[in-house]
């Protein structure tokens, strides 16, 4: 499957709960950014950031 993953900027504080839980490596925070940043290849489409997001501003999408 190819996961594709946006984050909406304006609904986004910057917690980074959503690398805390991505257990695949598939999101991360840097240093240099106040968002998480999307490592593609490592989604699984298992939407725990999502789900765990307080904000709402994370969307994951199935592109096949």
């Amino acid at each position: 499957m190819n996961w594709q993953w946006r984050l909406v900027q304006r609904d986004c504080t910057g917690c980074g709960i959503c690398a805390d839980v991505c257990e695949h490596g598939a999101l991360r925070m840097t240093p240099a950014t106040a968002y998480p940043e999307a490592i593609p290849l490592a989604c699984t489409g298992c939407m725990t950031c999502t789900a765990e997001c307080p904000f709402g501003a994370i969307e994951v999408t199935n592109r096949g």
